[in-house]
């Protein structure tokens, strides 16, 4: 059987590891900076992350961190609620005092409710494929919003077979 591997995106972006931290845990950003968000829900955690994430096609996720480490990132369940959940790992590391890189890696566990044999394939020629487009977006979206200090412009994004309307 063929093992599920992380897929990761890392960016670049100048501000500092401080700033980068406040942000992607502030209520709501999703909405400001993810080209394949609508709605994010306020967090009902005081110390990591629950909330709900709704996507531009309608599609709801939920997001529930398993391990918060303050300044450095956080480790999270994402799915649908009757399926496997995701496993998301953001990471900030200072580059210098005005920059910084974000990488965002999954493990995709929703894969899990397909069939072995269509499972080995899906992974191979499609999910991580699709994985990797998605997360060069976000990161390039959150990278985008923090440089500009304005949302960001969801159509500028290339369309996404998972998420798009």
């Amino acid at each position: 059987m063929w093992e599920m591997k992380s897929i990761q995106s890392t960016r670049y972006i100048r501000v500092p590891a401080q700033a980068l931290w406040e942000a992607i845990t502030s209520e709501h950003h999703l909405e400001a900076c993810h080209p394949f968000i609508k709605r994010h829900s306020k967090n009902s955690k005081e110390h990591g992350i629950s909330d709900v994430i709704t996507y531009l096609n309608g599609v709801t996720f939920t997001r529930e961190s398993t391990a918060w480490m303050e300044g450095k990132g956080y480790d999270l369940l994402v799915g649908k609620v009757s399926e496997p959940k995701n496993e998301v790992k953001w990471r900030i590391e200072a580059v210098d005092t005005s920059s910084s890189k974000l990488s965002i890696s999954v493990i995709p566990r929703a894969a899990e409710k397909l069939p072995l044999i269509m499972r080995d394939i899906a992974l191979v020629f499609f999910v991580q494929r699709q994985l990797r487009l998605y997360l060069d977006a976000v990161t390039c979206g959150i990278k985008t919003w923090l440089e500009s200090g304005t949302q960001i412009d969801k159509s500028a994004f290339k369309r996404h077979a998972w998420f798009s309307e």
